[in-house]
């Protein structure tokens, strides 16, 4: 790693689980399915792609349970404080998900896109103008 390679940090809400992405953060999304929206209690998740050789748990992993959903996908949240830090899939070992809304450190991303909107909540209206698809959208 050399002195030009970004590095962000974030936690947990309780702040035992910490984590250090070496590297830049890629695509920010929203996602509307309905596993991102009842696990998060919320109308959709944010998550930064993210290099996955470059992400490192600081402190804390041993506090993670990991929720494997029936698409396969996988939720790593803090056992004290509920919070959700990342979302993987085993068959992608380049990029992992992390829920934007525990990254300590500033970065100036914002939502490119949204991702299954067909399984969005009546009540929520997109209206941001960013492209919107109805399912999964390659990196």
């Amino acid at each position: 790693m050399t002195a030009a390679t970004a590095n962000y940090e974030g936690s947990c809400l309780c702040g035992r689980v910490r984590y250090r992405v070496a590297g830049e953060l890629g695509a920010m999304s929203n996602c509307f399915c309905t596993d991102c929206r009842k696990s998060h209690a919320a109308p959709f998740a944010t998550y930064l792609d993210a290099p996955r050789p470059g992400f490192t748990f600081l402190k804390g992993e041993d506090n993670l349970t990991t929720w494997t959903c029936e698409s396969g996908t996988k939720r790593s949240f803090c056992k004290s404080c509920g919070s959700i830090v990342v979302c993987f899939s085993d068959t992608d070992q380049k990029s992992i998900e992390i829920s934007a809304a525990t990254v300590d450190t500033p970065f100036d991303k914002k939502p490119e896109y949204h991702i299954f909107v067909r399984s969005k909540v009546a009540w929520y209206d997109i209206q941001d103008g960013k492209p919107q698809h109805k399912a999964y959208q390659p990196k």
